[in-house]
C-alpha cells in the first residue's frame, strides 16, 4: 500500500493521504480554497469484491463530535470556476459614476458561467476583442472532477480517488484530523494528523 497512513478494517485495508487544500492533476498543482483534500483507497480482501463510495467516509476535526461529509466534485469545480458565487466573504467594493457610466472597484472576480455570458465584462486581449479566459481555472476544475472518488466496485486491486470536505477554517488550526470509514469493509478510523 503506497499511502502514508493505512489501517485494517474487518474485510479490507484503507489507505489515506491528507493534502491540505491542494491537489495534483495532469495540468499541474491546483488549489481548492474552501476545501480539505484527502486521497483515499480501499483494498478489499481477496475474493471479496465490494462497493466503494464517497458516502462511506466522514471527517472529524480536532476531536470534535461533529463529522463532516464529503461534497461532490461538481461542487468543488463550480467553486473553482466561479469563486464570486459565495457572496458571504468580506471585502471592499466601491463604485461611482456620472450619467450612464458606472465604475466599480473591488468585488469578486467575474467568470463566465457559459460561453459568451453577457454579465461577464473583462479586459480584452489587445487586438482580439475577446475577454481573457483563465486556463488554469478550467484545468483545476476539470482535474477536481477527474480525480474525485466516485462510487465504484472494487476487487483485490483496490480503488481510490480524492474526497473534498468543505471547511473554511485555517489549516494551521487543525491539530487532529481523523478520517472515518463506515462501509462494506467494516468500520475504521484513520488518523491523518
Amino acid at each position: 500500500m503506497d499511502y502514508p497512513v493505512h489501517v485494517e478494517a474487518a474485510r479490507g485495508n484503507i489507505g489515506a493521504e491528507y493534502f491540505g487544500r491542494a491537489y495534483d492533476g495532469a495540468g499541474g498543482s491546483f488549489y481548492a480554497e474552501d476545501y480539505l483534500v484527502i486521497e483515499v483507497a480501499l483494498y478489499p480482501e481477496k475474493g471479496a469484491p465490494m462497493k466503494l463510495a464517497p458516502g462511506d467516509f466522514r471527517l472529524r476535526l480536532n476531536g470534535a463530535t461533529r463529522e463532516w461529509m464529503p461534497v461532490t466534485s461538481g461542487t468543488v469545480a463550480v467553486a473553482i470556476r466561479q469563486p464570486g458565487l459565495d457572496r458571504t466573504r468580506p471585502g471592499v467594493v466601491m463604485g461611482g459614476g456620472v450619467g450612464p457610466g458606472v465604475i466599480v472597484m473591488g468585488g469578486p472576480r467575474t467568470v463566465e458561467r457559459f460561453p459568451g455570458d453577457p454579465q461577464t465584462r473583462g479586459p480584452s486581449r489587445p487586438g482580439t476583442g475577446q475577454p481573457e479566459k483563465p486556463d488554469g481555472v478550467e484545468m483545476g476544475a476539470k482535474a477536481a472532477q477527474a480525480l474525485a472518488l466516485e462510487s465504484m466496485a472494487v476487487d483485490g486491486a483496490g480503488g481510490s480517488g480524492l474526497l473534498y470536505f468543505h471547511w473554511r477554517g485555517k489549516v494551521r488550526d487543525l491539530k487532529r484530523i481523523e478520517l472515518i470509514y463506515d462501509g462494506p469493509a467494516g468500520r475504521a478510523s484513520v488518523r491523518l494528523r
